[in-house]
């Protein structure tokens, strides 16, 4: 349990960052009710939407059945120092990338090809890249009509506080039913365990208690990364902002409901990059949108090198 608190503490810092980063351009709502209206949203996220997405995690990547304990907190501490590099960097990165290559790693030095479920890794994989190309393909077609409406008919309010506050909670929801189901099918299982269940089963208290890790982590350090995401790709106005909110949430919703994890981080900066495309092609920072490919393309094998450090490391301290 203390693992999967980290894992969910460091998620707070790099996602949570990355989720208002896009509100701090705005001038719309004020940032007690964004955070508000973001962490009530991500709570009631696996509530509305389901769990699917814990159950893809938790299952369908590696057999922990017949791997345990052992396998499972490996995983999570590859995934933990991977992510605890990344965020030296103060760059946002995967966390889905950092699990699934943490736990594929940790099976693989164990010798266990026979543990990773190849099909769920390909479902991981598939989520990764498509909710970024559609996350920027959708946030550029969504900003440029959004511009164009605002122009012919600007008593829309497209700006408004209210449209604001109608994309935190959106996007607040689809976090809660994707990357936050990391954690919570990872408590699900812990809690199976401990109860010595067989059967999957996601209680009330596997979506309290990540949340409330989530919220520790959201506090002690999200500012930090929300500032980079928020001035150092491109600088937001209110229709820009709703347009990268709203297009992410759409994304990650959609794969939400269809089981796919993916990665709110990369699916939004995705849909900011459409934006400014969009908007602003030529006050795009371009080089800090090749840092930040650079930091997802290193996330996986990095993960997948932890994980099989991490089982390594347990196997000549003579833990397994």
């Amino acid at each position: 349990m203390i693992l999967i608190a980290a894992f969910t503490g460091i998620s707070g810092v790099n996602d949570g960052g990355n989720l208002i980063g896009t509100y701090l351009s705005s001038t719309s709502i004020r940032p007690r009710v964004t955070v508000g209206l973001l962490l009530a949203s991500i709570l009631a996220g696996p509530i509305i939407f389901g769990t699917r997405v814990s159950h893809t995690i938790a299952v369908e990547i590696v057999n922990f059945q017949a791997a345990g304990h052992s396998v499972l907190a490996l995983s999570l501490l590859a995934a933990v120092l991977t992510l605890g590099v990344t965020w030296r960097m103060s760059i946002p990165t995967s966390t889905t990338m950092a699990l699934a290559g943490g736990m594929v790693g940790t099976a693989l030095a164990a010798g266990h090809m026979d543990w990773i479920r190849w099909a769920g890794v390909l479902k991981v994989s598939i989520g990764l890249v498509g909710s970024v190309l559609v996350g920027f393909g959708m946030a550029f077609a969504l900003a440029s009509l959004l511009w164009m409406l605002m122009r012919r008919y600007p008593r829309l309010g497209f700006s408004g506080g209210r449209a604001q506050a109608a994309t935190i909670v959106l996007q607040g929801l689809a976090y809660g039913a994707n990357d936050q189901e990391k954690a919570i099918g990872f408590t699900a299982v812990f809690l199976m365990w401990s109860a010595r269940h067989t059967a999957y089963h996601v209680s009330w208290l596997a979506i309290l208690l990540p949340w409330v890790f989530w919220l520790a982590g959201f506090f002690g350090g999200g500012l930090r990364i929300a500032r980079t995401v928020s001035g150092h790709v491109v600088r937001l106005n209110d229709v820009g902002s709703m347009s990268t909110q709203l297009s992410a949430a759409i994304t990650v919703g959609a794969a939400s409901l269809m089981g796919f994890p993916v990665s709110t981080t990369q699916t939004t900066d995705g849909s900011l990059f459409g934006t400014g495309a969009a908007l602003k092609p030529y006050h795009v920072r371009w080089h800090t949108v090749g840092k930040f490919a650079k930091v997802w393309a290193l996330t996986l094998p990095l993960a997948v090198a932890m994980g099989m450090a991490t089982m390594g490391g347990a196997r000549l301290l003579g833990g397994l």
